[in-house]
């Protein structure tokens, strides 16, 4: 009998323990620097995005800037254990960039990248495309 209640203890304490390891895990993922982002928007392609965004992150907020080539502005969005829900603000900086909103919904992987879809309010609506985000170190 006190054989089965060690048996039931160290069972619990097992599920407890590596329930909670793994759900800190997914909400502990970090955000927070400097990411290099590119991707394509419509299939067949009609535009891309290649903006370098530094973010803060407190709790399951982020908070930045983006600069693309063409554009910049403020970024903001919610963390979801590994995955990003975030919007860019841009404005032109140059004669081929345009004023947008862009929605980058993506899930950090096992390698370090950020991949997922995103839009842009100066896009086609509907139109939707791929990308991918790189710490730069």
């Amino acid at each position: 009998m006190k054989l089965l209640i060690r048996l039931c203890l160290v069972s619990l304490f097992a599920v407890i323990t590596f329930g909670f390891t793994g759900s800190y895990a997914a909400a502990g993922a970090n955000f927070a620097g400097t990411w290099s982002v590119s991707g394509t928007l419509g299939d067949p392609v009609i535009g891309t995005i290649s903006p370098v965004c530094t973010l803060k992150q407190e709790g399951a907020e982020v908070h930045g800037t983006c600069k693309g080539p063409n554009g910049f502005g403020t970024a903001q969005g919610a963390v979801d254990g590994a995955k990003i829900l975030l919007t860019w603000k841009h404005a032109a900086t140059t004669a081929n960039g345009v004023d947008g909103i862009a929605t980058l919904k993506g899930t950090l992987g096992s390698d370090g990248f950020i991949r997922g879809t995103w839009t842009d309010s100066a896009g086609p609506a509907g139109a939707w495309g791929k990308f991918t985000a790189q710490k730069v170190k």
